[in-house]
């Protein structure tokens, strides 16, 4: 019985930490109980378990956050984790040179995440931050995941384009990353409509290159 208690404190801790994110700030509490089917008082309660854990932080407004502790841990274990800091200088290059958001996109269990974002010049029609879920149609999804289909936003060179397939105002352009031991990943760029993300086509090809070197590097390949 107590090893059924366990998991499932375990496995609603996991529940709020993936709702998050996604939280009403105004109404974090309830909304947290809503997004996870889960009573308020035992969302509380698992919000101080967490907190204890280091893997959520309450700010003095009373907001709580995923902690940059666990984000750090998340961190090691992303494919490129021994290559993070030239990595993170080729994202804040392409972001500089191109004025886009830029993201690193990961397969995760059941979905694609953004492990990491810089920020673009440009407010964009979509959330932007670390950990977010990417869409089954986004270009990003696309390069992973050929299969989902719609092969006339396929490019050359592993790449694809939303060019506001999901939404209005939004374009993006994909890259698919390969990476040693069979690994992949997805660099992707985000703009807004004014300028196509597929214009900036050499410039995220060049950063991909870079990154699969590092990569490369990093294990001894050649």
């Amino acid at each position: 019985m107590a090893g059924d208690d366990g998991r499932g404190v375990l496995e609603g801790g996991f529940r709020i930490l993936r709702a998050l994110p996604e939280a009403d700030e105004r109404r974090q509490m309830s909304s947290l109980a809503e997004l996870t089917s889960i009573p308020r008082s035992t969302v509380r309660r698992l919000l101080h378990q967490l907190r204890r854990s280091k893997a959520v932080d309450l700010h003095p407004d009373g907001r709580w956050t995923v902690s940059p502790h666990l984000l750090d841990l998340a961190g090691r274990a992303q494919p490129l984790a021994g290559q993070r800091t030239g990595v993170s200088r080729v994202l804040q290059a392409l972001r500089d040179q191109t004025g886009a958001t830029v993201s690193l996109v990961v397969p995760a269990e059941a979905s694609l995440v953004a492990i990491e974002m810089v920020p673009g010049r440009e407010i964009l029609p979509i959330d932007s931050y670390p950990g977010i879920e990417m869409p089954d149609q986004a270009a990003a999804s696309l390069v992973l995941d050929p299969a989902h289909g719609q092969p006339h936003r396929l490019r050359q060179f592993a790449a694809a384009v939303d060019d506001q397939d999901l939404m209005a105002g939004l374009t993006c352009y994909a890259r698919l990353l390969t990476l040693p031991h069979g690994q992949r990943a997805a660099l992707q760029i985000a703009t807004s409509a004014r300028t196509r993300a597929e214009n900036f086509a050499g410039p995220v090809q060049r950063a991909a290159n870079t990154i699969e070197a590092l990569a490369s590097r990093g294990t001894g390949g050649h």
